[in-house]
């Protein structure tokens, strides 16, 4: 926010403009950025002490009232009186995956959520891992959503400007040709801050019209999918068209990728700005304000990034996400897989929040190697040194056969296809057949997400 004059809070008193009296809600949230402020700068042994705090509290709780973890209680050897440290918190407690959520189902509800804590509501997985799961929240846990919404916007946007979000949306909702058009961002920002106009536009929309009702509303920030937003650079470097105004692109829900950073950057002269959240667990990390790195959000989750042996891995090492949110007290998830990768880094911003440089991508990214070998294939620098491509999608069409689906400025000479057939039989640790295709563009799934490899072998092939 340095370069920015500070928000107006929004008043809720008539005939006080200035100072702003916030709504009752609106405090809340003031009151939690108020100590988020803070937070952020706080040591690590301090930011760990806080969390276990709060830990214990949830671990009680969940011993206490919810069925699968109260069963487990004496096999885990816990004892209800005694605070458990973070070294024994995660050597006790089992890590718990996507698949045994949807097994589990009801074993992991509360039989007595605080009543403070508000009431209970489902929300759903998108199911990109083919394993959506149904998981319940409360009041609380959206007050904390606000509160680090909030802070992304402070820590990256001027919120009296303008803001346009392309996502998806139930039914006809905000369709082209008008979308919607809000005097204000909406929800809990605009009862807390003086904003801006915002507009909202269903992603189902095709991208030229996508492009055509944003040179109309004309705002100052995109918040869209990374994939959407490739599509739209795609669109406009073809048809040689700018969005004068438009100071930075906010990506959310789905892996951003360096080429989309890229595009952006030479197409439509703007960053990137990541936010990397689930919707089991809420926020998980945002995007430093002072460069590409991924700042944990500690007040809200605790979060381990573990080697294939189960240690923590070190800042340059990659390894699989387990995270414990800290405050849902409806459905707890104790050291929870999400099913995402990702690689630990440092920030020297001064913030001492944990660091992720880059998030790797989901589980669905696994190789099966015609042996039976399986690992992770990591494409998240693959097109390093190969500018001219925009956008690629990698099909395993056979089981010996890989086709690369290219959206390209130009061909690639034989001597790049070359260089590239080798760095992907590299990446996938076996000397596949690679053949090279050409489109204008490659389509998004209904929900306006993007998948970067698809195994369509049949078994055996």
């Amino acid at each position: 926010m340095a370069d920015r004059s500070p928000p107006q809070v929004r008043s809720a008193l008539t005939g006080m403009a200035w100072p702003g009296l916030p709504s009752r809600h609106a405090t809340y949230n003031l009151a939690l950025l108020y100590q988020l402020e803070h937070s952020q700068w706080l040591p690590a042994e301090d930011m760990l002490h806080l969390q276990f705090r709060q830990i214990n509290l949830l671990l009680r709780h969940a011993l206490e009232t919810v069925p699968y973890y109260r069963d487990r209680r004496q096999e885990w050897g816990i004892e209800l009186d005694h605070a458990i440290s973070p070294e024994e918190y995660c050597r006790r407690i089992p890590i718990l995956t996507r698949a045994e959520v949807q097994e589990l189902g009801d074993k992991l509800l509360s039989a007595e959520v605080p009543k403070l804590h508000g009431k209970s509501g489902s929300v759903f997985t998108s199911g990109s891992t083919g394993m959506p799961i149904k998981v319940i929240k409360t009041e609380l846990t959206e007050t904390l959503w606000n509160a680090f919404t909030a802070r992304d916007h402070l820590w990256h946007r001027d919120p009296k400007l303008k803001l346009a979000s392309i996502r998806p949306l139930s039914g006809n909702e905000a369709n082209y040709p008008e979308g919607k058009v809000f005097e204000n961002w909406g929800s809990m920002e605009a009862l807390t801050f003086v904003t801006g106009e915002s507009a909202l536009l269903n992603i189902g929309t095709r991208i030229q019209d996508q492009v055509e009702w944003l040179q109309r509303f004309d705002p100052d920030y995109l918040l869209t999918y990374p994939g959407n937003v490739q599509a739209i650079a795609i669109y406009c470097e073809r048809n040689r068209i700018r969005f004068p105004r438009l100071k930075q692109v906010h990506t959310v829900s789905d892996l951003l990728r360096p080429e989309v950073r890229r595009i952006c950057r030479e197409v439509l002269g703007v960053p990137v700005v990541d936010v990397y959240s689930g919707a089991e667990v809420g926020y998980i990390a945002l995007q430093c304000p002072e460069s590409e790195n991924l700042h944990i959000q500690s007040e809200s989750v605790f979060v381990e990034v573990l080697d294939e042996n189960g240690n923590a891995c070190q800042p340059g090492e990659v390894g699989a996400v387990v995270i414990t949110p800290l405050h849902n007290f409806a459905m707890p998830l104790l050291r929870y897989s999400i099913g995402d990768f990702a690689e630990v880094g440092r920030c020297s911003c001064g913030r001492t929040l944990p660091v992720l440089r880059r998030i790797m991508g989901r589980t669905r990214s696994m190789v099966r190697l015609p042996n039976g070998d399986e690992f992770y294939a990591s494409f998240q620098d693959l097109l390093t040194g190969f500018d001219m491509i925009r956008q690629f999608q990698i099909l395993r069409s056979a089981s010996e056969a890989l086709e690369m689906k290219l959206v390209a400025t130009r061909r690639l000479t034989d001597a790049e296809a070359g260089q590239l057939t080798k760095i992907l039989q590299q990446r996938f640790r076996h000397s596949f057949a690679v053949t090279f295709s050409y489109h204008d563009e490659i389509p998004r799934s209904a929900g306006g997400k993007f998948e970067d490899y698809k195994d369509e072998a049949e078994p055996g092939s």
